[in-house]
């Protein structure tokens, strides 16, 4: 089916608002001429209902299509759920599956954690392999005639009533699980094998044993699915982190004090002769290091010559408990198995440039006494080389997200240039928004101390008593560091309750408090308040003023300067600054003024407190340039609110 056949608006079940239709389009084009497209669509677009109908308008009609819904956390997954649900209002053959990992959904994972010193994964196995887990054996049985287990018919009935009668949740498949008395991550593995959607994290996906493993049990191959990427702005970032491998001298001495058990197990001897050169290669190292926290390696330092690549590859594509789903491909729970992923990376990274080694001593505090830990580390720095591969394999991509921009930037990091591409921006009214730009501060490491810290006090107390407390405000800083210095100035937060984010503090619990009173919620950039929930109210924003107070640049890591450089090298002088460092520090204020307006009759403030962003504002896209303000000092600044709040009281009256 070709888009100049395809009806692009035959799934999609509302009214479209602005942009929306040209949304759909690009999923239409994408899907139907099996290629990658980019989305950029600012809040309020309703980019993932307009995809998903974009896809079914172009796939919809192949019953052997799938999908792969794929986003960066479970939490995520539920906006899905949602507009799956009402797609099924219009295709009520529609079935879709969100998949989570096992042990998230196992009735006795408290139990599990209790039996094995090695892994939950290992005591599930060991328990369904003794017969000693029943939630398992309820939902098989086996069938001596085949020589196999099977899902008993009962079950078979549950599953198809749960893909008949709506979006597989978790939620859904953990109540009925309990009901029948059976495994709930069998049950959602049978229903995402007959699903047309399966929702899941990107590592599905984007590693590749799990991935093979998923793909196997669903009797597909890559080429045959088609992708869905939220938030893919995360991606590059993603994928580094998920390929990046590590060994701690904690590792290491367990391996060293166990090595014959270790031997004996991998049934290797060249394995003992690793261990030690690991060893050395720490030890000598952390000789050399003088207090430093970081110290940068060769490859070769972390690649031995005498690792035999076939037992390897053997090694590492083996030893994982039979439990056949894709979680338990990528499994790494023990020394052992660190020792091997280690090894197996270090030989990636001996055969190729765009790998960084390092040797890293982290240093914490607990109970009041310091710790320290060594690790050595191995680091891809090509997202493109990880992304681009599986992007082109797939029948076809769409990767959305509200912060995708620039989309050239986003097209070389994922390695799919000349992909379809649309930049969308907001539908809301303007003048509904006012950006505040503070002209004089500048927050950048040589210029912190206390009359910094007093100034953007002072600041931030000016925003809050000026601006009505109406609905909560956000307060965001690039580090706890720098909140707790502010902080320690007093702060006048208005008539709102004081809610701080701390590393341990549960999302939950912004969420009760700002449900019950206005509050002034001071947090970090990327943490947990500032994007980890939906601060949303009967479809409303719950938030009217956000500050950010200055740009949460990556601290300067041998790492970072390593990313610079490869940038630079593939495309161009002067790009690695700009690649490496601003367009991912601004994308994390932009996702935080994201949360402003959330429907048309959202309004609000945003006060940005350094001037660099004014050297940015590109970044955010050209719709932010009309209602920024570049204001000088407290005075200007509570006066341009008071103007805002005026004019907004006087539309509505």
């Amino acid at each position: 089916m070709s888009a100049a056949t395809t009806d692009t608006m035959e799934f999609f079940p509302y009214s479209p608002r602005p942009h929306q239709e040209k949304a759909v389009g690009l999923a239409v084009d994408t899907y139907s001429t099996k290629t990658v497209g980019l989305l950029s669509a600012d809040c309020g677009v309703g980019k993932t209902i307009a995809v998903l109908s974009g896809y079914l308008a172009a796939r919809g009609h192949d019953n052997a299509s799938r999908l792969f819904a794929l986003t960066r956390t479970h939490s995520q997954s539920k906006v899905f759920e949602s507009e799956l649900e009402v797609l099924r209002s219009v295709k009520p053959d529609l079935t879709a599956t969100t998949m989570v990992s096992r042990v998230h959904v196992c009735p006795i994972r408290h139990q599990m954690e209790s039996l094995s010193s090695t892994g939950f994964m290992r005591a599930c196995a060991q328990m369904i392999k003794t017969g000693s887990c029943h939630h398992y054996w309820n939902f098989y049985q086996k069938n001596k005639a085949e020589g196999r287990i099977v899902i008993r018919d009962v079950l078979r009935e549950v599953v198809e009533d749960l893909l008949n009668t709506g979006v597989v949740t978790r939620e859904r498949v953990e109540e009925r699980a309990a009901d029948e008395g059976v495994c709930p991550y069998e049950m959602m593995r049978w229903c995402a094998r007959s699903s047309r959607v399966i929702i899941g994290p990107y590592s599905y996906i984007f590693r590749s044993r799990v991935r093979d493993a998923l793909l196997s049990s669903l009797g597909i191959s890559l080429p045959e699915v088609d992708l869905l990427v939220d938030e893919a702005h995360n991606l590059p970032g993603h994928v580094l982190d998920a390929e990046t491998s590590q060994l701690s001298n904690e590792d290491l001495r367990w391996l060293k004090e166990n090595h014959q058990l270790v031997t004996k197990e991998t049934g290797l001897k060249w394995i003992r002769e690793v261990i030690d050169f690991l060893w050395e290669t720490m030890m000598v190292n952390l000789d050399r290091m003088y207090n430093r926290s970081e110290r940068v390696l060769d490859k070769w330092d972390v690649a031995p010559r005498f690792v035999k690549e076939d037992d390897l590859e053997i090694l590492h594509s083996a030893g994982r408990p039979g439990l056949g789903d894709p979680e338990n491909a990528g499994l790494i729970e023990t020394p052992l198995d660190r020792l091997i992923e280690f090894l197996f990376t270090s030989q990636r990274a001996s055969k190729s440039e765009g790998w960084h080694v390092t040797l890293q001593d982290k240093k914490s505090w607990k109970e009041d006494a310091p710790t320290s830990k060594s690790v050595l580390m191995i680091q891809p720095l090509n997202s493109s080389g990880l992304t681009a591969p599986i992007l082109r394999s797939a029948r076809s991509a769409v990767l959305m997200s509200g912060t995708l921009r620039p989309l050239d930037y986003y097209s070389r990091l994922l390695g799919v240039t000349g992909a379809v591409s649309e930049d969308l921006l907001s539908p809301y009214p303007r003048g509904t928004r006012l950006v505040l730009v503070d002209k004089t501060l500048n927050t950048k490491y040589q210029l912190r101390g206390p009359d910094l810290w007093r100034s953007l006090a002072d600041r931030i107390s000016a925003a809050l008593t000026t601006m009505p407390a109406n609905k909560s405000a956000l307060i965001s800083f690039p580090s706890y560091k720098m909140l707790h210095e502010v902080m320690s100035y007093s702060i006048d937060t208005g008539f709102r309750e004081t809610l701080v984010e701390t590393r341990a503090e549960r999302i939950e619990t912004l969420a009760e408090a700002i449900s019950d009173k206005p509050q002034a919620v001071f947090c970090v950039y990327g943490g947990k308040f500032s994007e980890g929930i939906d601060l949303v109210s009967d479809g409303t924003s719950m938030i009217d003023l956000i500050i950010g107070v200055g740009i949460p640049f990556s601290p300067p890591t041998s790492y970072q300067a390593a990313l610079q450089r490869w940038y630079d090298s593939r495309f161009g002088n002067g790009t690695g600054y700009y690649y490496a460092a601003v367009v991912p520090s601004i994308r994390q204020v932009a996702q935080l003024v994201g949360r402003l307006r959330r429907s048309p009759t959202d309004t609000g403030v945003v006060v940005l407190l350094d001037n660099r962003f004014l050297k940015h504002l590109k970044v955010f896209g050209e719709e932010i340039v009309s209602d920024v303000w570049p204001y000088r000092d407290v005075e200007e600044l509570k006066l341009a609110i008071s103007q805002f709040v005026k004019m907004q009281e006087g539309l509505t009256e």
